[in-house]
């Protein structure tokens, strides 16, 4: 009687620990980034007096069922409350997904935590487009632990339980979720033969896995909607070239991540070679090559962008890489746990004693945490910035932000600083515009690129621009103060001339200053106005 109750005790330890793994990555300072973006729309959607007013936050999106599931937490509790509990409900669900996808596999508890913080580590070190599973509470990060899921019960042989499980994760995140199901397809045609007949339950969970995906792509199919093909095509260059380049361009992924994803991939076919030939392993090997033919039609796509761009960039906006950057680095871990676990391999391939090679192995694991713990905020502890903060003065930045929220009345708008992410976070205040905040439907973008050029940008183009848009002169200032109704402005003291616009100073904060901005500013001279828009 007592070995189930034993076997569920492990089980829930097990889970435990790969959450705590998890959390050891992305237990930064709250807000961390993209939860700025989340979070506060999450709020605004069940609570619309929340940043009334707000550009973005009133723009459409493509994650609407993760709003709805946060919006009522969001709106319940201070948002870094609602961040820490959205964060456990994350990791904890991306470390259910990862047991179940190693669990086919590694047949030992202790094989499959040494594959979670191998896991955890490859995600920080061979993604080639930076995609990220550990961090923040987004819609993502739940999508993730559907296909991780996914991922096992593929390994297991059952695909249309896998496609189900994918389809919830498209119901979250379109792209997360939705070039899983891709993936799943290319891995079931080349397994085919191997899979046990259907049974009616399959055909039920494949309806199961359209109607859920359907619940995340149908509204992302509608963020084009009304727009004219001028539109859309100009949207998307914004989208693919100038906003998300790094994640979406291979020439201008950031340099070295490329070359460490190939390095991981053939360390880990080399790795693979060595060890026992399974169903269930050969099944996750298929989907994991999957993915990278995915990414490699990307790579494929992207050669064109000189002779189609449009055309390229149509494409390339649909995170060709993102699937990629998970799998393998899973994949990885999941072998290099094997290996470690099998002594045969384990002795041929590295010239130590197998209880040594174990011991620096977990040494190095050990290591790594130790380093990760830098950023844990601990009490008693001086708190790093959290990453959403890191391109202001962070402590001076939450002072002004407290004064507004306490001194600014509701229906306030503001000109804020282009690095400034987590003002609407900390204030509940509208925002003319930030950079981080861009919307994904296609004429919010092209208003946001206009609201950027006008509040930031001396030549027309968003290379190059300004930290505030007082350093532009008070006519530019004045001008983009009128045209999109900013009644007030957080800016630097440093920067030049900012005593002579008749702005009414009403706080200081270190490194920033809070003004009011005086209806009725003379619009700006021909001179003064940006060269393109």
């Amino acid at each position: 009687m007592q070995r189930p109750v034993q076997s569920t005790a492990a089980v829930i330890g097990e889970l435990a620990l790969l959450t705590l793994l998890c959390a050891a990555t992305g237990a930064w300072p709250v807000p961390d980034v993209n939860e700025t973006v989340y979070l506060t729309k999450a709020r605004h959607a069940a609570d619309p007096d929340f940043g009334r007013g707000d550009f973005f936050l009133e723009t459409p999106d493509g994650h609407g069922l993760f709003f709805r599931l946060f919006g009522a937490l969001a709106a319940g509790m201070p948002l870094e409350s609602a961040a820490w509990l959205g964060r456990w409900a994350g990791w904890l669900a991306v470390a259910v997904g990862a047991w179940w996808a190693l669990r086919p596999l590694l047949p030992s508890a202790a094989a499959r935590i040494a594959a979670g913080a191998l896991f955890a580590l490859a995600l920080r070190q061979t993604t080639a487009a930076g995609e990220w599973v550990l961090g923040g509470c987004e819609a993502k990060v739940f999508a993730w632990g559907f296909v991780l899921a996914a991922a096992g019960v593929w390994a297991r042989g059952r695909f249309s339980l896998a496609w189900a499980l994918a389809g919830a994760g498209t119901a979250l995140h379109p792209l997360v979720g939705g070039w899983a199901q891709v993936a799943l397809v290319v891995a079931a045609w080349w397994s085919r033969g191997e899979l046990p007949p259907w049974k009616a339950s399959d055909v039920a969970w494949l309806g199961a896995g359209v109607a859920a995906a359907a619940v995340g792509v149908v509204p992302a199919l509608g963020l084009t909607a009304g727009a004219e093909a001028a539109e859309r095509i100009a949207a998307t260059r914004i989208y693919v070239v100038e906003r998300l380049p790094h994640h979406l361009l291979p020439r201008s992924f950031a340099d070295g991540l490329a070359a460490r994803h190939v390095l991981a991939i053939g360390v880990w076919l080399l790795l693979r070679g060595r060890l026992p030939s399974t169903p269930a392993w050969r099944r996750s090997d298929r989907l994991t090559l999957a993915a990278l033919v995915i990414s490699a039609a990307g790579v494929i796509v992207s050669l064109a962008e000189p002779i189609a761009p449009a055309a390229v960039y149509g494409l390339l906006r649909h995170y060709f890489f993102r699937l990629a950057d998970v799998l393998v680095p899973l994949s990885l871990a999941a072998t290099v746990a094997a290996v470690l676990a099998d002594r045969a391999v384990l002795a041929r391939l590295v010239p130590l004693p197998v209880p040594a090679t174990r011991a620096l192995a977990a040494l190095l694991l050990a290591a790594d945490l130790a380093g990760q713990s830098a950023h844990w905020p601990l009490p008693g502890r001086s708190t790093p910035t959290p990453r959403a903060d890191a391109r202001v003065d962070a402590p001076a930045w939450r002072d002004a932000c407290r004064w507004v929220a306490a001194n600014v009345p509701a229906g306030a708008r503001f000109l804020t600083p282009r690095g400034a992410a987590s003002f609407t976070w900390f204030t509940g205040r509208a925002e003319v515009v930030g950079w981080k905040n861009s919307p994904q439907d296609v004429r919010s973008l092209l208003e946001w690129r206009r609201r950027m050029i006008d509040c930031y940008s001396r030549d027309g183009s968003l290379r190059g621009m300004v930290n505030s848009t007082a350093e532009l002169g008070r006519q530019r200032a004045a001008a983009a103060a009128a045209r999109y109704g900013a009644t007030h402005a957080i800016v630097p003291v440093d920067v030049p001339g900012i005593d002579d616009f008749g702005w009414e100073l009403l706080h200081r904060a270190g490194v920033y200053a809070v003004y009011r901005i005086p209806a009725g500013d003379p619009a700006p001279s021909p001179q003064d106005a940006p060269a393109d828009r």
